[in-house]
């Protein structure tokens, strides 16, 4: 991984005390993140794109989409509200 060599790897070692902690914690991490698993109640995976904040340090998922590859390039054919729906009239939630 690239991003390695331009970072300090240790995050145990981190100084993380006082108003910086965020943003330290933010900076170390953004780099290793670009999207998330979502694994619903009735046993399917699919992926939600990630995306960052650098204004406010912090991450969010895109809204209601839902992908079928780890780089979310592939739409999959349902909301993540449709899933969630589905799950629930089948009783699994």
């Amino acid at each position: 991984m690239e991003y390695t060599k331009h970072r300090y790897t240790n995050i145990m070692q981190l100084v993380v005390g006082g108003d910086g902690s965020v943003r330290t914690m933010y900076s170390y991490i953004k780099p290793t993140i670009s999207s998330c698993k979502c694994t619903f109640a009735d046993g399917s995976t699919y992926w939600q794109k990630t995306i960052p904040n650098d204004r406010l340090s912090n991450f969010k998922g895109e809204e209601n989409r839902l992908y079928l590859d780890q780089e979310c390039t592939v739409l999959a054919p349902v909301t993540r509200k449709q899933k969630i729906r589905e799950c629930k009239k089948i009783g699994l939630i």
